[in-house]
């Protein structure tokens, strides 16, 4: 079981046959290991936090800088507006739509109802707020990078640490200019994420009072 940046290093190390360090020093495998987390959560979402913030009176577009992770904030996946006692869900819609519905009165504000993504990093909410509201996001978040070799991976659990090693691997071989065997590791890698994705999300009935006729 991967628990610590030195399993990462073993076990990679049994992919490439190079148990003795021979080729690949510990601080190479390391960069290769923490962008593969990196590609992982992109892939996949699987690092998940949920984040507390607002959106502020005649304010319509906020950047993730301004969020509690900042600028590891990869993704909003969902938005909730706080209103009293109750928990809103903003409806997401892509840009094009948002800026076509929801922008065309300038001047209009209330509380928002819809988001949309603009960009890698900013996001818009609609109505412009009337006032300052309390927000819940749902976000995929960058994992935080190993440094030394008992530093434990506490931002992705297993299963879902099972494809790293492969991905590392790939790019330990591709800056070797060993191609074709880079390709087979990549290869590997979306085999193990595509295991991972379906042992994990396949399992759960939506809803078991509902009638499939």
């Amino acid at each position: 079981m991967i628990v610590t940046l030195s399993d990462y290093i073993f076990v990679v190390r049994r992919l490439l046959h190079d148990a003795n360090a021979n080729f690949w020093t510990d601080e190479e495998l390391t960069i290769d290991i923490n962008d593969a987390r990196q590609r992982l959560v992109r892939d996949t979402g699987c690092h998940r936090i949920l984040q507390t913030s607002a959106v502020l009176t005649g304010i319509e577009s906020y950047d993730f800088s301004t969020l509690p992770e900042g600028t590891k904030t990869m993704d909003v996946i969902n938005l909730n507006v706080y209103w009293g006692n109750s928990r809103v869900p903003l409806r997401y819609v892509s840009w094009t739509q948002f800026n076509a519905q929801m922008r065309y009165w300038i001047n209009y504000q209330g509380q928002p109802v819809i988001y949309s993504m603009y960009g890698p990093n900013k996001y818009f909410v609609a109505p412009v707020p009337d006032q300052d509201y309390v927000t819940e996001l749902d976000t995929v978040v960058r994992p935080t990078d190993l440094v030394a070799l008992d530093d434990v991976d506490t931002d992705i659990v297993d299963p879902w640490k099972d494809p790293v090693p492969f991905y590392a691997a790939y790019m330990a071989k591709f800056k070797e200019q060993s191609y074709g065997e880079a390709e087979l590791f990549k290869q590997q890698y979306v085999q193990q994420l595509q295991n991972v994705l379906s042992t994990t999300f396949t399992r759960r009935m939506p809803d078991p009072y509902s009638h499939p006729y």
